[in-house]
């Protein structure tokens, strides 16, 4: 059985390599190490239409070859389902390798993390930190917090301290941290995670921008009492919940209504966002990404979907940006819009995630930040985020 597993494991980073290659030999080791059926104790699947159709309990002494083959595979794994909606997940694999890569973890060092999941990204992160260092890991979910101490415990990582609270207020006993990251999508940074932030740490969190659901990596760290952060990457995370929750500029449920009941008409994408159908799958998808993150800085009606790029607006419908083409449901000036905005994206050279940077205020110190040419304010929750293209003519086309 344990050859078996072995072979499974191998095969399985050798898999998560190919499709996000593993810059980090300490993230690529600790990939090795940690057997992430050990981290699982049952997790639920879904139909061809997206509906909850099974929920799978593993046996630990005899794992069936289809429930390894799924384990040891590039999916995420939701352990947790709440009236249809998930709350709690072992994450897609490729991600948590970019998202540790991007952590650039050390030995010795002091990791916070908020969303405990099942425990495989602590597992992960205590392999790289070692015996010297310590990874403290929170959920506000009490049922998950006592499965992911109960799984750590019989797969020898004991020592990764599990607690269950409210992320929002971090875990200022065990501070101050070298890194902190979130592993669930955040509609704004939390004070006390800048607070127990070290000199010369910093934080990886997917902070939503446009509707829920469209999560940018972003790196945030201090710079004496500036706060300031630069995008590293993209991803898709079930929201926060407890003190940083908040109201969605477009939730779920509201992206959903927006189309429900209208058919849609096709419009053609304008030149040149038709000749990225000739792209290659990566590279396309990175545009699109770029623009949808353009986009969701830019106005507050648009989000991202696994589909494309939305623009939704209550009672007048949404447009969908695809490969090759517009879907228009309902009001159809919303697709002059949005092109418009597009075409904005293209004066201003097409800028990717590289070409932003960030700064955060205090809500009530909103006076400091100032909206300016090609700068954009996004009030949140606890803070005021200032995004800013570097220059307009210098933006990447990538």
């Amino acid at each position: 059985m344990q050859k078996r597993i072995r072979e499974l494991l191998d095969a399985y980073v050798d898999d998560v390599k190919a499709r996000a290659p593993i810059k980090s030999e300490a993230v690529e080791r600790a990939f090795r190490r940690v057997e992430r059926h050990r981290l699982l104790e049952h997790f639920r699947t879904y139909d061809d239409d997206r509906k909850w159709d099974r929920e799978i309990w593993l046996n630990p002494v005899r794992l069936s070859t289809e429930h390894l083959r799924m384990i040891y595979s590039d999916s995420a794994l939701f352990t947790r389902v709440t009236e249809g909606t998930p709350t709690s997940s072992a994450s897609q694999p490729t991600l948590v390798a970019q998202m540790l890569d991007l952590l650039d973890l050390a030995p010795g060092q002091r990791v916070l993390e908020v969303g405990a999941g099942t425990g495989y990204n602590a597992a992960l992160m205590q392999e790289i930190v070692g015996e010297a260092g310590q990874v403290t890991t929170i959920d506000i979910q009490e049922d998950v917090v006592a499965q992911t101490r109960r799984l750590l415990q019989a797969a020898r990582y004991g020592r990764i301290e599990v607690i269950a609270r409210d992320g929002a207020l971090g875990c200022p006993e065990n501070g101050p941290y070298d890194r902190i990251i979130a592993t669930v999508g955040c509609p704004d940074i939390s004070p006390s995670w800048t607070d127990q932030l070290s000199e010369g740490g910093f934080m990886l969190i997917p902070l939503q921008h446009g509707g829920e659901g469209f999560c940018p990596l972003t790196r945030i760290w201090k710079e004496g009492e500036r706060v300031q952060g630069e995008f590293a990457g993209f991803s898709g995370f079930m929201s926060v919940q407890g003190e940083l929750a908040s109201q969605q500029r477009l939730s779920i449920p509201d992206q959903e209504q927006a189309t429900a009941g209208r058919s849609a008409t096709e419009r053609p994408l304008p030149k040149p966002l038709s000749s990225w159908c000739d792209l290659e799958e990566l590279e396309r998808r990175l545009k699109l990404l770029a623009l949808g993150l353009f986009l969701g800085i830019a106005d507050s009606r648009v989000y991202w979907r696994p589909a494309g790029c939305w623009l939704a607006e209550r009672g007048r419908g949404a447009c969908l940006v695809g490969r090759d083409k517009v879907d228009v449901y309902g009001d159809p000036s919303l697709y002059d819009e949005l092109m418009e905005l597009c075409e904005r994206w293209q004066r201003l050279g097409c800028p990717g995630l590289n070409d932003w940077t960030l700064e955060f205020f205090p809500r009530d110190a909103g006076e400091s930040a100032a909206e300016g040419e090609n700068t954009w304010l996004i009030p949140r929750k606890f803070t005021i985020e200032l995004a800013r293209l570097r220059k307009a003519s210098a933006a990447s086309s990538s």
